[in-house]
């Protein structure tokens, strides 16, 4: 009874007349879906934000998904109300971790709280690029980045999403070629965890970084991603 934990909200979503659904990845249960009875009413003294660490109050039991909230308290905004661009990047990695439920573990939580903490238009693609490749471990779709996956070569020139890493010239099979920089970057962020951040924090990563490491792990993780898709129109 009256159970506290921490989590972070991924996702808001209407549920009956005055009430909101809440997707919260917490610190230790998983993903959990949490009512806030009557948080849409204008008098409510529920306020919540996607995005956002909150302590709940809660009844807990194994097996369950779905509680109510008794009470709530906010432990740290993340969010940047005037930076929709930068709102709606992160929104791609909640919309990755929700669909990841099932293999939701402790160090998920952990790696998802350290983005939203450090995370600023400079770095996003960094960051963004180093939680994608750890959802690649997840999900056991580690590209190969250390030969050609066709004939092991090392003179390697392209990344394949359907052939699960590095081609060299002779098995592009229509595969784009990617320049000498492109390609380590490529590899250093999928040798990469969140551990060796600081060594590797300064290294400037683009868009176009992380849409190789973003479409590889969708393409074989077979995830779509409506907030990837509707980001690449704003951005």
């Amino acid at each position: 009874m009256n159970d506290k934990i921490k989590g972070i909200v991924l996702r808001i979503q209407d549920y009956k007349d005055n009430d909101l659904m809440l997707q919260v990845l917490t610190e230790d249960k998983g993903i959990l879906s949490l009512i806030a009875k009557s948080a849409k009413k204008f008098t409510s003294k529920q306020h919540f934000f996607e995005g956002c660490l909150y302590e709940y109050i809660i009844d807990y039991k194994d097996n369950k998904t779905i509680y109510g909230i008794h009470g709530s308290k906010l432990l740290n905004s993340y969010t940047e109300l005037d930076n929709t661009k930068l709102f709606s990047f992160k929104n791609i990695l909640s919309e990755m971790t929700i669909k990841s439920k099932e293999l939701i573990e402790y160090d998920t939580f952990n790696n998802f709280d350290f983005v939203l903490k450090n995370i600023n238009d400079t770095n996003k693609y960094l960051l963004g690029s180093l939680f994608v490749s750890y959802m690649c471990r997840l999900h056991g779709v580690i590209p190969n980045v250390d030969e050609c996956v066709t004939c092991k070569s090392k003179k390697v020139v392209a990344i394949s999403s359907r052939a699960g890493g590095f081609l060299c010239l002779d098995h592009l099979n229509g595969e784009a070629i990617q320049d000498v920089n492109t390609l380590k970057r490529f590899r250093l962020i999928s040798k990469a965890s969140f551990k060796d951040y600081e060594l590797i924090k300064d290294n400037e990563y683009s868009f176009n970084d992380f849409k190789l490491i973003t479409d590889f792990f969708m393409d074989n993780a077979s995830l779509n991603l409506k907030s990837y898709d509707f980001y690449k129109k704003v951005m």
